[in-house]
């Protein structure tokens, strides 16, 4: 009955992680946008300030799913790069000073231009709101770059899959087994193997741990935004978890996700200019 209350209730994404090998790629998290020259960069619609990088996707590399030539459902393009930048301000309230659509931006470009680096004006990441530093004074502008890889995942409600069971099993099959720690040796075990993903047993508790970066696919609801939004019919462009591996201030709110919207009717037109990103901590 379970199994198939889960099937009901799943949907599938493009799962990104670390690349292993080490190589680069257009897919990255951080770093510099590869940026054609005749774009501007994005700024702020209240401040003027520069927005900050977050991704890249490139969509020709994107496996396929089974989205694709499914009835009524929109689909990405299959060629072309997707940039993502938002306000990194102290507060985390994208829906704050201005609203979304002043500081978070999407941008689709058919090809990539050379790595563009911040405007000098861009305010520090976590700074406060109306400085270009305050805040949180990290005093970095930029994230590092992290390669990513695809791969094709199923997704589902919480209320369907709470323990992650089915979603453990979907990961598993796209990569292999995750690594269990279990025990009073535990904690230190996963300090010592740092693993990238992992599940970990402890008492009664079974726990997931891993960054769930995604495009598509049913997003992780932190505080109810992004369940309102689906049962809308509004569709998860992207989903950034914190990932402290990239850079231990590469979070949002209380170690939350960053995600970004976008109705079906402008994915299946190309209006990715009227994509906008949410913020939500736990």
């Amino acid at each position: 009955m379970r199994q198939s209350k889960v099937a009901g209730q799943q949907q599938p994404a493009i799962w990104f992680r670390l690349r292993e090998d080490g190589r680069s790629t257009l897919s990255k998290l951080g770093g510099r946008p590869t940026l054609s020259p005749e774009i501007d960069w994005p700024r702020h619609g209240q401040a003027g300030t520069p927005l900050h990088f977050l991704a890249q996707i490139d969509l020709s590399t994107l496996p396929r799913t089974p989205l694709h030539n499914a009835p009524k459902q929109p689909e990405l393009p299959k060629r072309g790069l997707l940039f993502f930048f938002a306000d990194m301000v102290e507060e985390m309230l994208w829906g704050d000073n201005g609203g979304p659509f002043a500081t978070t931006r999407v941008i689709f470009a058919k090809q990539a231009g050379p790595e563009r680096e911040p405007p000098d004006d861009i305010p520090e990441i976590l700074h406060a709101y109306g400085s270009r530093a305050g805040g949180f004074e990290t005093g970095i502008i930029e994230y590092p770059p992290m390669a990513l890889e695809a791969h094709v995942i199923d997704t589902f409600d919480e209320t369907a899959d709470p323990d992650a069971t089915a979603l453990v099993a979907s990961i598993e099959k796209a990569i292999g087994p995750l690594p269990v720690f279990s025990g009073t040796g535990s904690w230190n075990a996963i300090a010592a193997a740092k693993p990238r993903e992992y599940i970990h047993e402890l008492n009664d508790r079974r726990e997931l741990n891993l960054c769930l970066h995604q495009m598509l696919g049913i997003a992780t609801n932190i505080q109810g935004t992004a369940a309102e939004l689906q049962a809308a019919g509004t569709i998860l462009l992207l989903q950034i978890d914190s990932d402290t591996s990239l850079h231990e201030q590469f979070m949002f709110c209380d170690m939350g996700a960053a995600q970004f919207w976008i109705e079906p009717a402008d994915l299946a037109k190309g209006r990715f200019e009227k994509a906008w990103g949410t913020t939500e901590g736990g």
